[in-house]
Formats: structure tokens, sequence, C-alpha cells
């Protein structure tokens, strides 16, 4: 048994002999050990090999122009007056256009995006600043800037305006006249700090398969808007599933090509892919469609309908996130466009970025292909195809986490730089989602703590550890990550969430109720390695009933309905159908393939694997030498700790009921997906060098054509997904129906719908109207999200929506899990008033 478990442990540890031996020939790249050092970069500046060592510069702005003059005459140079006098025209355009108010459709909204956000980006990514930067790089540090002092600045003007008689601060003029004086600013900033980058040069650069990989990611949004759009009219699939097909092509070509490709290539291609994937989920219906977004919604309604962001209007975590109250109002106000695409298509062009931001971060010390497979299985993860489009709010926050792994391992700018920029990250974290910012710190705190216990054998023999060819000059280094970094991040929260807002006191009760519950069963932990016994769905519901039962009899006076009247109506469980056979699933059923269980056994399996692969990974990282000295030990214990806090979630299930486990996974790989990649390759080693990282590549899109919906959409058997369906769970409870429409039309006109208050089914948006309609009488209570028969109210009125009527099914939430159960209709019958009836939706009162 010794014996075996010696070889495994040689095994792991031979990973970071092959692992990089294979991909640098497979990228045709050499190792690298580090970015910092002058001496390093100098030696290999200027030769064709330094482009091989460092992907990242090769089309920087200083390569690209020094190539471009060797080889063409210089251009004759423009008058800067010209270019002022367009960009001074185009912002009149938009200024005009926002503050009329009159609408050119297409245009407007794109003029409007590119002066709130696009050109503060442009004016701030052509400086200095981030001279010896990619451009994704560039990118993700001026979006993230941009945002932040968007948030910063909307809500500076949002509490100076009032005292000075401007009573409606977010309105259109002063929201214009403030991305003026953004713009202004940032113009005068790069007048003196200005660094002509070389558009021409690199477009000229691009070879024939270069652009036709750009287009084909061009085109993958192109159809996922045409898909998206087909289904909201009851067109078919067709399209939608073309669009994923498209996008599994371009990233096999990916892969296949990526020893040709130049990271910026890879970068731009990656980002309309990612993009493409969030616009399928987005776009579904003609109004905001999916679970948290429609609370971010309402808040942003009660932000932009009164033109100014107050805490005390509306307390609750939902409205304390600027990037869902202000940021969105910002971008409204100048793009001048229907208020559910501003989160449904400007906030996915943001949000896209952070995939090309983790790549970017991860090619640091990963060969190419481990950094494209780490997108994969980032892309690829259920989050981020079908809830991140509908978590707004953490979009803003995992794209400042993004930023923040950027600016952590840059090793061109000094510790300090570093620090204020990790500072700044978090405070775009904290103002945009409280959550994230709780996982940000606790794996901030983590990876300090694992770092200093690591460094400790390194102090007693830095001799041997300095003469050491493999230790790498940034794992010698400083680190960023101190005492005072993790008491910057925990004031902001403080500060934020604790004075400002009163938000964070919920954290130590569900610390609280976390521990208490620590080893009771949970449902949320399904899928874990380490999870133990789970509750069944039926045993959700029955809980759920429990307590519904036991709220109506603790109420004192005839709020609700009697137990012995609601007990008339049974509400049994109804599981959710699966997809009919298509006929490559009837061909696979005949030759013996049970389909339902392929399945549901890929999924299964995918989210074993992948919890699996990363264990794997973490010990490679630790018995190969070669892996630790070819990577930041910072990093590698960041890594290290946001899989802890995954872990957390695991042992104190509790957590996943509030906090959501699968985003905190998310949120995880930012910083760990390519420890999934090397462990993935681990676990292949015993079929060889090379085949061992094919596999590692193929699994890693098997996974993805089966998370995305492709796989279940081409052979049926399984629950149909929003993204490619008109039918489903996520379609039955979030998209909003033209009946449901009419039916809040009708009753907007009715007195007494405030203070009778408004019952509705969990998910749905009919109620959100009616919650901010008077900000004097704002308390959180006009609608509810639940019509149980147990918690309806004598006194409300109740709406059943398209899908009730259609299915018979009704949704609630319990314990962190969605349970469908079959809702008895006769209730309201026998004991409301039908007041409304369109065939398609019912209110009752």
């Amino acid at each position: 048994m010794a014996k075996q478990e010696g070889r495994h442990r040689s095994r792991v540890s031979d990973v970071g002999r092959d692992i990089p031996s294979d991909y640098n020939q497979a990228t045709g790249s050499t190792p690298r050990h580090s970015y910092e050092g002058g001496q390093h970069n100098a030696k290999f500046e200027g030769s064709a090999r330094a482009l091989d060592d460092h992907p990242q510069d090769a089309l920087s702005p200083d390569v690209l122009r020094s190539r471009d003059n060797s080889q063409r005459p210089p251009a004759p140079s423009r008058s800067p007056w010209f270019a002022a006098a367009g960009l001074a025209i185009l912002i009149g355009a938009a200024n005009v256009l926002a503050m009329t108010g009159f609408r050119l459709q297409y245009v407007g909204p794109a003029l409007g995006f590119w002066f709130v956000l696009a050109l503060p980006a442009y004016l701030l990514y052509t400086t200095t600043t981030w001279r010896g930067s990619s451009g994704a790089e560039r990118a993700g540090y001026c979006v993230a800037a941009v945002v932040l002092l968007l948030i910063v600045g909307g809500l500076t003007i949002n509490t100076i305006l009032p005292p000075l008689g401007i009573a409606r601060p977010l309105d259109p003029v002063p929201v214009v006249v403030f991305g003026d004086v953004l713009n202004a600013s940032l113009y005068v900033f790069r007048l003196r700090r200005k660094e002509e980058f070389p558009w021409r040069t690199y477009i000229r650069a691009l070879k024939p398969s270069e652009a036709r990989l750009i287009v084909s990611g061009l085109v993958c949004v192109l159809l996922a808007v045409l898909g998206a759009n087909r289904l909201n009219n009851d067109a078919g699939d067709q399209v939608a599933l073309a669009a994923l097909g498209c996008i599994i092509l371009t990233i096999l070509a990916l892969l296949g090509r990526q020893r040709q490709l130049s990271d910026s290539v890879m970068s731009g291609t990656l980002y309309f892919v990612s993009l493409a994937i969030l616009l399928m989920s987005s776009l579904r219906g003609w109004y905001v469609t999916g679970n948290d977004i429609q609370s971010e919604y309402r808040v942003f309604q009660l932000t932009e309908a009164h033109g100014r962001w107050s805490m005390t209007a509306f307390h609750s975590a939902y409205n304390a996130c600027l990037s869902i109250t202000i940021l969105p109002t910002e971008i409204a106000r100048a793009a001048n466009i229907d208020s559910p695409y501003v989160f449904r298509l400007f906030f996915q062009f943001l949000f896209a970025l952070c995939p090309v931001l983790a790549y970017t971060f991860w090619r640091r010390y990963a060969p190419k292909l481990v950094a494209l497979v780490a997108v994969i299985y980032f892309i690829g993860f259920p989050t981020y195809l079908y809830d991140m489009p509908g978590a707004n709010r953490q979009e803003i926050a995992f794209l400042f986490v993004s930023a923040a792994a950027l600016a952590l391992t840059n090793s061109r700018w000094p510790r300090a730089w570093r620090r204020l920029a990790l500072f700044a990250a978090g405070v775009g974290v904290e103002l945009s989602h409280y959550s994230t910012m709780y996982m940000f710190i606790a794996t901030l705190v983590v990876a300090w703590v694992l770092g200093s216990l690591v460094r400790l054998p390194g102090r007693r023999n830095s001799s041997r550890i300095a003469s050491s060819e493999q230790a790498a000059s940034w794992a010698r280094g400083r680190p960023t990550i101190g005492i005072g970094s993790v008491l910057a991040a925990i004031s902001v929260l403080l500060l934020w969430g604790g004075l400002a807002t009163q938000t964070a006191g919920p954290l130590v009760t569900d610390v609280r109720d976390a521990v208490s519950e620590f080893g009771h069963p949970t449902a949320v932990t399904p899928y874990s390695l380490f999870s133990r016994a789970t509750v069944s769905t039926q045993r959700l519901l029955d809980n759920y009933r429990s307590g519904a039962l036991r709220q109506n009899t603790a109420t004192r006076g005839s709020e609700y309905f009697s137990a012995a009247t609601v007990a008339r109506y049974p509400t049994p469980l109804d599981n959710e159908p699966v997809m009919p056979l298509t006929s490559i699933g009837r061909l696979l059923s005949r030759v013996g393939i049970p389909v339902e269980t392929l399945n549901t056994d890929v999924r299964q399996g995918a989210a074993k694997d992948e919890q699996l692969f990363i264990a794997v990974g973490l010990a490679a990282f630790v018995f190969s030498r070669r892996l630790r000295g070819r990577t930041s030990r910072e990093v590698v214990c960041i890594a290290a700790a946001s899989i802890f806090m995954v872990a957390l979630f695991t042992v104190f299930p509790n957590f996943s009921v509030d906090y959501s486990a699968s985003r905190a996974f998310q949120q995880a790989l930012i910083w760990a997906a390519p420890v999934l990649v090397v462990g993935s390759i681990a676990i292949f080693r015993l079929f060889g060098r090379r085949t061992s990282v094919r596999i590692a590549a193929c699994v890693s899109m098997a996974i993805f054509i089966s998370t995305s919906g492709f796989l279940p959409q081409a052979v049926g058997g399984y629950a149909a997904e929003l993204n490619l369906n008109n039918s489903g769970q996520y379609y039955d409870y979030h998209y909003m129906q033209p009946q449901e429409v009419a039916a809040v039309t009708w009753l907007e006109g009715k007195p007494g719908v405030l203070p009778a208050g408004l019952q509705a089914p969990i998910g749905s948006t009919t109620s959100d109207p009616f919650a901010f309609n008077d900000l004097a009488n704002v308390t959180g209570m006009q609608s509810v999200g639940d019509i149980y028969p147990a918690l309806v109210k004598r006194s409300s009125w109740v709406i059943l929506t398209y899908t009730i009527l259609r299915t018979g099914r009704a949704p609630l939430y319990t314990d962190g899990e969605l349970v469908t159960y079959r809702y008895p209709t006769a209730f309201l019958q026998e004991n409301k008033n039908l007041v409304y009836d369109n065939g398609g939706a019912e209110i009752y009162k």
C-alpha cells in the first residue's frame, strides 16, 4: 500500500516537469519564470524570442510601433484639432439626445453608451499609465476604473446636489454634465500622458486566419441575438442552437490553432464568444428575465423614477448595491433607452470582459493552452451560462475581482501601486455586491495566512532558496497582500456595509446560524464530493408547508385564511417534465443508450470531475517543485484560499442558502481555474505526456457541450433551458408574458393596491410596478413574492400568472432550492373574488 502511495505521489510531482514541457511544445514558447526584474526583460528585448517568452507583450504599442516603423514609412499625422472637433461633435450629439429625450433608434443608445463609458475608457486606454501592458490588460484596468468613477461620481453628485437645490441629481441634465466633466478631465489627463496606439498597424498585422476567427466570434454574437429574438417571437430554436454550435466550433478552432494565434486575437475572440453566451440568456423575453434581476430591477426603478438614490427610501441589501441603482441610472440617462436593456444588453458588454481578464491573468504563469482550457471551464460553468445574466450586481463585482487579480500580479508596478489598485478594486466590489465582497475579503485573509505559513520555512532556508535557479524572482519578492491590505478591505466593508447602509448585520447572523446548523443535511450540496446526507425535494416541500402553517397560526387576527380552510387544498409535489426525445435521441435509445440517464450522468459527472480536478491540481502544486517555481507563491495561496472558501459551503451548507455556493465557485474559478486544468492533466498522465494534454482539452469541451445545453437540446430527455426553449422552469417562472403585462396595466389604475398589498408567484415581475409608486410609503411589504395558500392574505390582491393557469405548477424557494408544486386554484376561486381574467392572467381580491 505504501509503495502504491509513493508511486502516486511521484506521478503527481512529475506533473510540474511534464505539463509545462508539453504545453510549451504545443504553444511554441519557452518556460517563463517571472515578468519581474528589468535585467530579465531587457535580456530578450527586441528579439523574436522575446515575443514567445512574453506573449502578452507581443502586440503592445511599443512593439507594434517598432515593427511598423521598420517596414513602412511614417504616415503623415493629422491635425489634433481635426480629431478634437470630431470628438466635440459626437459629444454634443450625445448631450442633445440625452437631455432632450429624443430617441434615435440604435444610434442614440450606442452613442450614449459610447459617451458615458466607452469614450472615458478609451481616453484612459491611450495614456502612458499602462505602458508595457497588453491590450486586454489595459482594457480591464480602464473599464474597471471608469465603472468605479461612474459609481463614486454618481454617489458624489447624489450627495452634494440636493443641498444645493437640485432635488433630482440623477436626472438627465446632471448626469450628462457629470459625463462631460469626466470626459474633459480624462482628455486633459491624456494630453499630458498621451500614448499613440497603433490601431491600423494592429489591423494590418492580422493574418487572414486570425481575422476569420474574430469574425466567427462576431457571427456568434449576431446569431445569439437573432436566436433570442426568434424564441421571444415564439419561433423555433434553430437559430439559437446554431449560435451555440457556432460558439462550440469557434472554441474548437481556438484549441486547434492556439499555437499560431497571438494572445490579442485569442482575447478578442474569447470576448465575443463570452458575450454571445451571455446574450443568449439575457435577451430572452421583452422585459427583464431571471431570478435576482427582478429585485435588482426593482431598486433600479426606485432610483430612476425619483432621480435620486436613497438608502432610507428602501432599506434593503439590494438597494445598497450601487452597481444596480446609480450605475444603471447613469447609463439609462445617457443612452436614453428602455430601462430593461441597460441590464439585458449593456451590462453584458461589461461582464463579457471578465473571462478575457481572467485569461490574461492566467497567462502570466500558464501556457496558452492551459489558460484557454481554463476559460472553457469558466464560461462552461452553469452559473455563467444561466445565472450571471440575471445577477447584474455580481457581474460588476466580478469585473472588479478580475481587475484586482491583474493588478495584484502586475510585476511592472511597485508594491505600493499594486496595493493601491487592490484597495480600489475592493471599493468597487463592496459598492457593487455585498456577498462577493465577503468572499473577496475572506479569500484575502486566508491567502495571507497561508502565505505567512509558507514563508516561514523559506526564511530559515533563505540562502539555499536564493541560490536555486528554480525559484522565480516574483516568488522571492515581497507579496502584495499584507495585514495592511486585509485591514483596508475590511474597513471598506465596515464603512459602507456597516455604517453607511447598515446592511452587513445579517452576515453575523448567517455565520452564527451556519455554525449552529453544522452537520445538518441540506439540499444544496448534492454534487459535492464531501457532502453528507441531503434532503429530498418532498421533504423540502413538507418543511415549507409546516413553516407556512406555523406562521399562519401564530399571526393574531384574521390576516390569513384559517389553517382549517387551507388544509382542504392540498399542494402536492410536481416534478418538472423533460424534453421529448429528438430523432437523434430516439436513435440512441434504439441502440441501447438511455438518453435521460446519459444527460443526468454527464451533468453530475461534470460537477464531480471539476471538484476532483481541483483537489488533484492543488496536490500537484504541493508536490511539484517545478510548478511552484514557475508560479507566483502568492497566487497559489490565493487559489488555495478561494477553493477553501468554496469548501466551507459544504461544511456549513447554510451559507449556500444566502450566498449561493455555485456563484462562490464561479468567483473562485477566477483564481483557481488553471489549478483545475493542471489537475485534469495529472489524472490523465497515465496515457502519456502529450495525450494527457489532449484528453484534458477534450474533457473540457465535452463538459461545455453538455452544460451549455447543446447535447440535451440535440437528443432531448432533459429539462429545457431558457436560452434554447420556450419551456422549462426558468421560462415558466421568470419569463413575463404579454397577458401578465396587460393584467398589471389594468391593476395600476385601481385604488388601494399599495395599502392592501399585492401577492404574486416567486420570480414573477408582475408585482414590481407597485413596489415604489410612492416613495414615502415604501416598506418592502407592498408586494409579496409568494402565493402559497397558507400565506395568502385576506385583504391582498393575488395574481395567477400565465404558467400557473397553463400548467397548474407554481414555484417556491426553500433552503436555496426551487421546488415546484401543484397550485390549488380552487382555493382562490372559493375564497376570493375573481376581478380580472384575460385568458393568460387572473387577479383575485
